[in-house]
């Protein structure tokens, strides 16, 4: 994928912000917000020429369910 056709890495902490902010639907944001910050943790494991163990990737590639609120 060409670089321009990315979201740059400011472009996903600004999400993020939106996210913290509550600026996306309750119950979305805690979600996109866990999606992101493990990619970014994946990213900076193969950045430091590593392999996730076992353990490690199962915790990146899994988001926990939020617990549901009272809307």
């Amino acid at each position: 994928m060409k670089k321009e056709n990315r979201v740059s890495r400011e472009e996903l902490a600004a999400i993020i912000k939106r996210a913290e902010g509550r600026t996306l639907q309750k119950r979305d944001y805690p979600i996109v917000t866990a999606i992101i910050k493990k990619t970014f943790a994946l990213q900076q494991i193969y950045r430091e020429g590593r392999e996730p163990s076992d353990e490690e990737l199962e915790d990146l590639l899994t988001v926990p369910r939020p617990e549901k609120s009272d809307e």
